[in-house]
């Protein structure tokens, strides 16, 4: 069996090479004949070097305290993330996930010690329309839409719940619904999702350590504190025309924030640049001569961190070793090498942060199912023995016509993980 696997591994990784996806080929090569718990295990090592910025610990516990988690575990979380540096960033915001980010979920949470916490960033600058279709309760059969045509296009960052989503969690079967949080009109849809989503996958997985949280939310308000501090490297990307133009030379043409627009009744995504000494989209443009206008964006609207302004703030100023599925394998190592030809970051010394973390897979085709349909069906079994390999080859379309080779002249297409 082993013999079988490995020449199909190989396969797998010769065609990725000749793709120029290497990284990705690396991370397969490494690691495919290593048991699911073992590779977990060295995947959730990790001893940052640097402390911790306070402002992001705090970006993080007013995160904890928006999702309503109390006091003692909020505090022993915080402690956890302070500690470890280790986080989740594949899946997308949604209230219910596909069968491959199931399988990521319990092939990262395998390994955390006892009494830590497994950490899920969910990314929400993305729009309702996105492939993971994060306005929807995701079924292998008969999806179901909680948003409104007009919405299909909106940004899921800072949404809120519509009266369609109140009447089809009306309409569910008690087998879904006694899983989802009593939503309300107006209300935060990203709230409502995460909750969903962690309430359901603790039950999958029978863990009650998995932590589901906004990544977007906590970046926003890391910014809005550092970016009332002259002396800091994200004050100075924005507000210092020397550094700015340092970064913009760098990272041209680099998505910057995401932002919500109208075209008539329908909502759509715009995604902000820098230019010169304005941030712009098609419709919006904010001032950068005066960091109170930015700060006050961040605040009130829906301005929402892009993915390079995400793990700049997380994996390169803070050390956070961030799990990824195999576009991010690629795209962050490309993200290291151009923010380490910045002298403004020097200091930091962002080789030592390891950014290839390959956390993908499908399970075996019987138990290959969507987290909606394992609650229907009310069991859920997965050896950890497993080899990570054995999780790689129901997925080998996906991993060879993955679009993305590491190559800086497609950074700008990283939107799809």
């Amino acid at each position: 069996m082993q013999i079988t696997l490995r020449r199909k591994i190989q396969d797998i990784e010769k065609t990725l090479k000749k793709a120029k996806k290497v990284r990705l080929a690396g991370c397969i090569e490494k690691n495919w004949n290593k048991t699911a718990l073992k590779y977990s295990e060295e995947l959730n090592f990790w001893r940052p070097k640097r402390p911790i910025e306070k402002e992001l610990l705090n970006a993080f516990d007013k995160e904890l305290r928006r999702l309503e988690t109390g006091n003692a575990l909020r505090i022993e979380i915080l402690k956890s993330i302070n500690k470890r540096r280790v986080l989740q960033t594949a899946p997308h915001l949604g209230a219910t996930e596909s069968p491959r980010m199931l399988c990521i979920n319990w092939l990262g949470s395998l390994g955390v010690p006892e009494k830590e916490f497994y950490v899920v960033g969910m990314f929400s600058g993305i729009p309702f329309s996105n492939h993971s279709r994060p306005g929807r309760i995701n079924k292998k059969v008969g999806t179901i839409n909680l948003f409104p045509s007009n919405m299909q296009d909106g940004l899921v960052y800072r949404s809120i719940i519509p009266k369609k989503l109140i009447e089809v969690e009306n309409s569910l079967p008690i087998k879904i619904s006694r899983f989802l949080p009593k939503a309300e009109e107006g209300r935060s849809y990203t709230k409502w999702a995460l909750l969903a989503c962690q309430h359901i996958e603790r039950k999958i997985l029978k863990k009650n350590n998995l932590i589901y949280l906004d990544i977007n939310e906590v970046v926003t308000e890391y910014l809005i504190q550092v970016l009332q501090n002259k002396n800091h490297v994200f004050y100075k990307i924005f507000f210092d025309p020397k550094t700015r133009k340092e970064f913009t030379r760098i990272f041209r043409n680099e998505i910057v924030f995401y932002t919500p627009t109208k075209k008539g009744k329908y909502e759509q995504m715009e995604n902000m640049f820098i230019k010169k000494n304005t941030l712009k989209s098609k419709t919006k443009e904010i001032n950068l001569e005066n960091p109170e206008d930015l700060i006050k964006e961040l605040k009130d609207g829906r301005l929402c961190p892009s993915l390079a302004t995400s793990f700049l703030a997380l994996a390169f100023l803070n050390q956070f070793k961030c799990f990824g599925s195999f576009a991010q394998v690629e795209y962050l190592p490309v993200y290291q090498k151009k923010f380490a030809k910045l002298k403004f970051l020097k200091e930091y010394n962002l080789e030592q942060v390891p950014t290839a973390n390959l956390t993908t897979g499908v399970f075996p085709e019987k138990t290959n199912l969507f987290p909606i349909d394992i609650i229907e069906l009310g069991k859920f079994i997965q050896k950890s023995n497993i080899l990570f390999g054995e999780l790689l080859l129901p997925m080998k379309n996906v991993l060879l016509e993955s679009y993305f080779t590491g190559s800086e002249r497609n950074t700008t297409k990283r939107n799809k993980k």
